[in-house]
């Protein structure tokens, strides 16, 4: 009887950690933004990037900045809440648009096995934007 309280409380601790680890998998990370929809970011004034911090996630890709609050699922889900935009008048509106409309998509996010890299992707799979450490 013991035996079984013990394997039951292993397994209780151990399922609350698993889901503690993917939660917390972005959670205080910043990574340089590299990639947007199959193509290379360059730097331009500002270094693309993308940061999440308790609960809350701030990105830009050279001018206006974007945040949201965010909450992730065990399963690697992603859901934004409606969040805001900064309007500033940018040299590159077209990959502000392009940024915004993908950061919409998102429903999903992987990081590499060595913790360097994250891609989001869409319901379907594709890979909409990519980020290093």
């Amino acid at each position: 009887m013991r035996k079984s309280i013990y394997i039951a409380a292993f397994a209780a601790a151990l399922s609350l950690v698993s889901c503690k680890s993917t939660t917390a998998s972005l959670s205080d990370k910043q990574y340089t933004l590299t990639e947007l929809n199959g193509t290379q970011l360059e730097k331009v004034d500002v270094t693309p990037s993308i940061s999440f911090a308790k609960g809350r996630v701030n990105g830009t890709v050279g001018c206006n900045q974007i945040f949201a609050d965010y909450k992730v699922s065990k399963d690697g889900k992603i859901t934004f809440s409606t969040g805001g935009m900064t309007r500033m008048l940018c040299p590159d509106v077209m990959r502000e648009d392009e940024f915004v409309e993908a950061f919409n998509k998102v429903d999903r996010y992987q990081i590499s096995a060595d913790g360097s890299e994250v891609s989001f992707l869409d319901k379907a799979g594709k890979v909409l934007f990519k980020g290093k450490k």
